[in-house]
């Protein structure tokens, strides 16, 4: 937590200010000084791309098992409460706070103990592997690249494991059943060369952000908010798992979100369709702007362009490629005004959804989360995008693929006051410790 390292796309020195290498050399320290016998550190560097960092321990036998989990972290913004702050990490209340606490800097601290503590008792591990990106929070455009250039360290996995997802709650061990794709981009509306005071242009000249607007509404129903154009079917196994998990998790799927006393999210009376929404359905969320002054600067002038951050998320099951086609499609054809839109910056993920696991697997969990969490795991649908995931099975199609992790709705991950809760994560440390010597 108190390395400064961002992700690329936030760090124009990411490349050589040497964040991310103390980044590395502190996960590597970290593992020597607990002084597993037989664990190796490999690191994949190559000019103009991002580190990839490897460690391997060959094991007794049993399945080959792929850890993954990334270094690289979101931007610190500001509003921290006091006290605490993006590199100033502090434990209040069973809380451990700092950017990166739980997503996801705690994954090689929390397996690398879980093996520790293993050897210890006297057990066996399965050869193990764990691969940390450092571009992950970009978008791992070189992850496929650079998995492939560490193949040699990886092998071929049997189990691959992503520690980089979330939970309902904190009091069970929850498998991701589903996570959502993503597109991303930038839209610039221009209608003018240059600013102009906006008495003598106003209703002249048309204004870029309502043009900006106007173009969003194509895809999402400004009153519903529905996005119709990316919709899927949605599997009748994901309503069932729907109805279950609402039950489960009631009213906290939305008081967790910090909405202001007397605002109301969608499907207030109907969580069953609020779960489907934030996990089988698409969204829009514009996430940053240009052309916009701030408003001690703001004259009054009708600007010449507008440039917002969309981020779209995509079910499950759309491919991602052809949704950013069809979404670029329809904000570029036949512009309101004929004003000029420009698309940059655009990239798309695919979704995910967890195929069922092998018995021993399964078995391996379900024992271990029955011990420490007093009941079997469970599943729910993620409304987040980890495109590492499809990219993973489609390389490995003979490998079980799943993904857990310790983020839930209230963690604040992305935002300030990211926190890891600390009980919940020793749990989950000793369910991969037991469940590793249950598969060998």
């Amino acid at each position: 937590i108190k390395i400064p390292n961002l992700t690329p796309e936030f760090d124009s020195e990411f490349y050589t200010n040497g964040l991310i290498q103390d980044a590395i050399r502190h996960v590597k320290d970290y593992a020597d000084s607990l002084g597993i016998d037989g664990l190796e550190f490999h690191c994949y560097t190559e000019e103009g791309k991002p580190p990839m960092a490897v460690f391997t321990y060959e094991g007794s036998g049993g399945p080959n098992v792929m850890f993954y989990g990334h270094l690289d972290k979101q931007p610190h913004m500001e509003g921290w409460m006091e006290g605490t702050g993006p590199t100033s990490p502090v434990v209040i209340d069973g809380k451990l706070y700092g950017r990166g606490s739980n997503d996801d800097g705690y994954v090689s601290f929390a397996l690398f103990f879980a093996m520790k503590n293993a050897l210890e008792q006297g057990a066996t591990l399965p050869r193990i592997v764990l691969v940390l990106e450092t571009e992950e929070e970009s978008g791992s455009n070189y992850l496929e690249y650079l998995l492939d250039k560490c193949s040699e360290w990886i092998g071929t996995p049997d189990v691959c494991i992503c520690l980089d997802s979330g939970v309902l709650d904190y009091s069970t061990l929850w498998l991701t059943s589903s996570l959502r794709g993503f597109v991303g981009f930038n839209m610039k509306v221009s209608i003018a060369e240059n600013g102009i005071h906006s008495g003598t242009a106003g209703g002249i000249v048309p204004e870029t952000f309502r043009i900006a607007n106007s173009l969003i509404d194509r895809l999402e129903d400004p009153v519903t908010r529905r996005v119709p154009l990316l919709e899927v079917e949605i599997p009748e196994r994901y309503l069932e798992e729907a109805k279950e998990n609402a039950l489960i998790i009631g009213d906290t799927m939305h008081t967790e979100m910090n909405m202001l006393p007397g605002s109301e999210p969608f499907y207030k009376d109907n969580l069953t369709e609020m779960y489907l929404n934030v996990n089988w359905r698409p969204s829009i969320a514009v996430t940053g702007a240009a052309g916009l002054p701030c408003l001690e600067k703001a004259g009054n002038v009708l600007r010449s362009s507008t440039t917002l951050r969309l981020a779209v998320r995509l079910p499950p099951t759309k491919d991602s490629k052809q949704a950013a086609e069809e979404v670029v499609k329809t904000l570029t054809d036949n512009v309101p005004h004929g004003a000029k839109v420009e698309i940059t910056g655009l990239g798309n993920g695919g979704g995910f959804c967890m195929k069922d696991l092998s018995e021993k697997t399964n078995k391996a969990l379900n024992d271990s989360s029955t011990l420490f969490f007093g009941k079997p795991s469970g599943s729910y649908g993620d409304g987040g995008s980890i495109p590492f995931l499809k990219s993973l099975g489609d390389k490995f199609q003979s490998a079980e693929v799943l993904a857990l992790g310790v983020a839930g709705n209230d963690c604040n991950m992305h935002a300030p006051n990211e926190f890891l809760h600390l009980n919940f994560a020793k749990n989950l440390i000793c369910v991969l410790s037991h469940a590793l010597t249950d598969l060998v």
